[in-house]
């Protein structure tokens, strides 16, 4: 996969980090609309995924996320790229294997851990442009600066990922 975009605090680490693999996905239903993540707690707005669990695929993974963060089963359209995420400031960096994936059947019910029950987090059915708009806009209500700085970096990756899905689909 390409590197879509590195997302950085300041220069390149002079620490050693925790390396994080996840994957992320832009998810489509049978009414052309994508699956976004509203974080109730902190009204924040995100993209589905999640971490690699070992012995996992970034493919496996998509779709165990899928299932558990939207409800429904998915199959995997397209790869996107890798967007890498590097926080000097918090001591961690991730990289996110990016696909274009489609829903298979009906919708069902989330699987949520305890984090995401805390925050409340619910699955919205959007239009991508009107998901763009609402993640570019979004004003989240932060409760210090280190969740403040994870939610920028959130932000920028969900931005990179609804734009070049809308790049590559021509939507």
């Amino acid at each position: 996969m390409n590197i879509l975009k590195r997302i950085t605090y300041g220069e390149i680490f002079d620490i050693d980090t925790k390396q994080y693999k996840s994957v992320r996905v832009v998810v489509f239903d049978h009414e052309n609309l994508i699956a976004v993540l509203h974080l109730g707690k902190i009204n924040a707005f995100t993209l589905p995924g999640g971490s690699i669990e070992e012995g996992e695929t970034p493919d496996q993974a998509a779709i165990r996320e899928m299932r558990e963060e939207t409800g429904c089963e998915i199959e995997v359209m397209h790869e996107l790229g890798i967007i890498e995420e590097n926080s000097k400031t918090y001591d961690w960096n991730g990289r996110n294997m990016c696909f274009i994936a489609n829903v298979k059947g009906d919708k069902g019910i989330q699987e949520l851990t305890q984090i995401e029950i805390d925050e409340q987090t619910q699955v919205q059915w959007l239009d991508i442009h009107d998901a763009l708009d609402l993640i570019i806009n979004q004003k989240a209500n932060v409760r210090d600066e280190h969740e403040k700085g994870i939610l920028e970096i959130m932000k920028e990756r969900n931005i990179t990922l609804l734009r070049e899905t809308i790049r590559v689909l021509k939507c």
